[in-house]
This record gives structure tokens, C-alpha cells and sequence, in this order.
């Protein structure tokens, strides 16, 4: 038997349901996993500090390679909605394969960030949809409209470094203009080629106009 073959091996361990702001508990902070499906926020948290976020772990990311080198980076894991990861056993060669593409992803997910926290905050809402347009739920058959998971208002606004009143006068502003179909508590319904196409004008993030009642009779 080839001495390679019995020190190089990879398989997948028990599968985590995460719901929506569970978060991994410390002693699963020292394993790997592999989203599945959902998204979870990754946050540095020291001790004694109010955790901040730096960024996102989408379906296909490995988590957890921080602590299995050995590097003590206080790192907090969320979902950000509901979630499925799966635990990775690795050892020799698909362990450095792991490592070299975490070293990738990691850096895609922080440019991602970048878009996420920089420009118009509408700008910022869009990158955010689009990503998770990538992961959608339910839509109807021959429909590009999909309706897909989005995350709580306050990590919304986390996020996209924005107040959450702000967060919703956006989605209030993309609704107007037809490019969101439907916004319900943690779901949002919209074309992504359409939402694609939207161009950032100015005002979306603007309180709107208040609307007087009507008058009876009037």
C-alpha cells in the first residue's frame, strides 16, 4: 500500500444546523467546517470588547483554519441566517489544499467587504443582495424573481456600517422603484438582473416624504 495514501486523507464529519444568530459554540471554534448552505458573520471579538465584524463565510467557505493553526485571533462565528455547515476532517495533501484555498476565498470575501462597507449605503445594500442572491430560497418555476434569506436588520446594518433607519429607507426606496417585489422580516423577494441593473441615485437613503392622510370626502 502507497505509504501517500494512508498519511493524505479528507472526509466529511456530522452536519450542524445553525438557526438564524446562533452562534458556534467555543469548543466547535476548534474544528473545521464547510458552509453548506447560508451565511454566517465572522467577527473579531477580544476579550473585554465589543465584537466587530470582518467578514462573511458563504456556501462552499472552510471555517475555523485560524484555530487549527494555532493562531489566537478571538474570532466570533454567527449565522446570519439559517445555516448548514459540515464538519472537515483533512490530514496531508487535502488539508494544504484546504489551506490554499481558504488563503483565496479569504481574500475574495475581504474585497468583498470593502464594496460592502464603502460608497452610497444603497451601493452597499445592493453588493449585499447580490450575494445572497447566490444562495437563494423559493421562486416560481420560469420566474427570474427568487426570494431569498437576508439577514436581521441590526446585523444589516452591522454590515453595511449603517443605521438601521437608514437600512430601511433604502428598502423602502428599492421597493418604490420596483427593484425589490417584497420585504419581510428577514426575507426579500427581487430579480437579481434586475436588481443588477439598478443604478444608485441620489436620495435612496433620504427620510421620505411624509404623506398626509386623506380626508374623508375628499
Amino acid at each position: 500500500m502507497d505509504d501517500a495514501n494512508t498519511c493524505s486523507t479528507t472526509s466529511a464529519g456530522r452536519l450542524r444546523q445553525m438557526a438564524p444568530r446562533e452562534a458556534l459554540g467555543t469548543d466547535e471554534l476548534s474544528q473545521l467546517w464547510r458552509v453548506e448552505s447560508g451565511a454566517l458573520r465572522i467577527d473579531s471579538a477580544p476579550r473585554g470588547e465589543r465584537a466587530r465584524f470582518v467578514r462573511l463565510a458563504l456556501p462552499g467557505d472552510v471555517i475555523g483554519v485560524e484555530r487549527w493553526a494555532g493562531t489566537d485571533d478571538s474570532l466570533a462565528l454567527r449565522a446570519l441566517i439559517a445555516s448548514r455547515l459540515t464538519q472537515v476532517h483533512a490530514t496531508g495533501e487535502p488539508m494544504m489544499q484546504i489551506l490554499m484555498e481558504t488563503v483565496v476565498v479569504g481574500h475574495q470575501r475581504c474585497r468583498e467587504v470593502v464594496s460592502l462597507r464603502t460608497g452610497p449605503v444603497a451601493k452597499r445594500i445592493k453588493a449585499l443582495l447580490l450575494l445572497f442572491a447566490q444562495n437563494p430560497g423559493e421562486g416560481s418555476p420560469g420566474s427570474t424573481v427568487i426570494e431569498c434569506a437576508v439577514p436581521h436588520i441590526a446585523d444589516l446594518s452591522d454590515i453595511v456600517d449603517a443605521a438601521p433607519e437608514t437600512v430601511s429607507r433604502v428598502f423602502g426606496s428599492m421597493r418604490d422603484l420596483d427593484f425589490l417585489q417584497d420585504r419581510r422580516p428577514q426575507k426579500a423577494c427581487f430579480s437579481s438582473q434586475a436588481l443588477r441593473s439598478l443604478e444608485i441615485v441620489a436620495g435612496m437613503s433620504a427620510p421620505r416624504p411624509h404623506r398626509p392622510p386623506l380626508l374623508s370626502g375628499a
